[in-house]
């Protein structure tokens, strides 16, 4: 029943049968070959579901105990972990001990037998537009980047928006290397040269990097001047190093935050994203770090933050998001290869 279905049109699936049963559900990769979907309702209950969509994976323990400690830290009230594979004993376990639902394929059928999902299942099977294509595109966005009536993707209570800017490739190779940070949504036009330019080394690849302000912008927009780079590795400030996973490679981005406004504005790791290959990425929470998060920024203070995000390892580009949350102050993207941040070089 679901194997016409490709990894991404599975996950979509199964976002789609919890927003029928009232959940504003998101969806983000957490790393290659494995993605969580976010849920709230208005009743304020929370429900994380982290989906495995291969046929051919046997899901064991660790992941599902991994589930079990973020919804404890989270306070989320409803688990699950869903696959087209298998569970492995010790993954039934866990789940079986912590309240934690499994859903494989022969749960997946008998809940769309009992609750008439087949026309859903057909819908994902055969839908064949990539993520960027059913973003909704605004009005004032030039024609050049807009697709025919998109639909609109519901995430966690935000509908986001992605564009891409085919603008000017960057290469993430030293001094030579270009990028494009963009302000105002309706105001996208032509990018001045000295706006131009993406430092900081990184892996030696190619990889193109813009920023879009989905939260809006405005003379009192905090401003974000910002760099990014690729590593396969990452030492924190407290002498903490993380490997990159198997097949991936990390996303670093610097950020200067500056709050031009006249009154104090928030600023957290949720606020931002990052959209690669048709999936949006949410921050990567390392464990024992100081990532400067969250920030409450006085009138005309300066903070410089950093996040980390993980890509596969064949990824050549993405873009930077600043989401529109409920929290979210207008945001004005600007590129500067000067920012730095406490992260040590690899």
């Amino acid at each position: 029943m679901f194997d016409a279905m490709d990894d991404r049109g599975f996950v979509e699936f199964l976002s789609e049968v919890w927003e029928q049963r009232g959940w504003n559900t998101g969806v983000a990769e957490e790393d290659p070959g494995q993605f969580m979907i976010t849920g709230d309702k208005g009743s304020g209950e929370r429900g994380l579901m982290l989906v495995v969509p291969a046929e051919d994976e046997t899901v064991a323990g660790k992941p599902v105990q991994s589930l079990v400690g973020i919804c404890d830290a989270k306070n989320v009230d409803v688990g699950v972990v869903a696959t087209r594979g298998e569970f492995s004993d010790d993954a039934e376990r866990i789940a079986t001990a912590n309240d934690v639902h499994l859903l494989d394929t022969t749960a997946l059928e008998a809940t769309v037998a009992e609750e008439g999902l087949e026309d859903l299942v057909e819908e994902f099977s055969t839908q064949s537009d990539s993520l960027i294509e059913r973003l909704p595109i605004p009005s004032a966005v030039p024609a050049v980047l807009r697709h025919p009536s998109p639909p609109p993707i519901p995430t966690r209570a935000l509908t986001v928006l992605l564009i891409v800017v085919g603008v000017v490739a960057v290469g993430i190779v030293g001094a030579q290397s270009m990028g494009v940070g963009l302000g105002p949504l309706g105001s996208i036009g032509a990018v001045p040269a000295d706006a131009l330019g993406l430092g900081g080394g990184g892996s030696g690849d190619d990889f193109t990097v813009t920023a879009v302000s989905l939260a809006g912008t405005g003379d009192d927009a905090v401003a974000v001047a910002w760099n990014a780079e690729t590593r396969s590795s990452l030492t924190t400030a407290n002498e903490t190093k993380y490997e990159a996973p198997k097949g991936s490679q990390f996303v670093v981005v610097h950020m200067r935050l500056t709050n031009h406004g006249e009154t104090a504005k928030p600023f957290g790791a949720e606020m931002v994203g990052f959209a690669a290959n048709d999936t949006i990425r949410s921050p990567r929470e390392l464990a024992d770090t100081d990532d400067g998060f969250p920030i409450l920024l006085k009138p005309d203070q300066s903070e410089t933050v950093w996040v980390v995000f993980t890509v596969e390892d064949d990824e050549r580009s993405g873009t930077l998001l600043g989401l529109a949350t409920d929290d979210t102050p207008p945001l004005r993207f600007e590129h500067d290869p000067s920012v730095e941040s406490e992260l040590a070089d690899e």
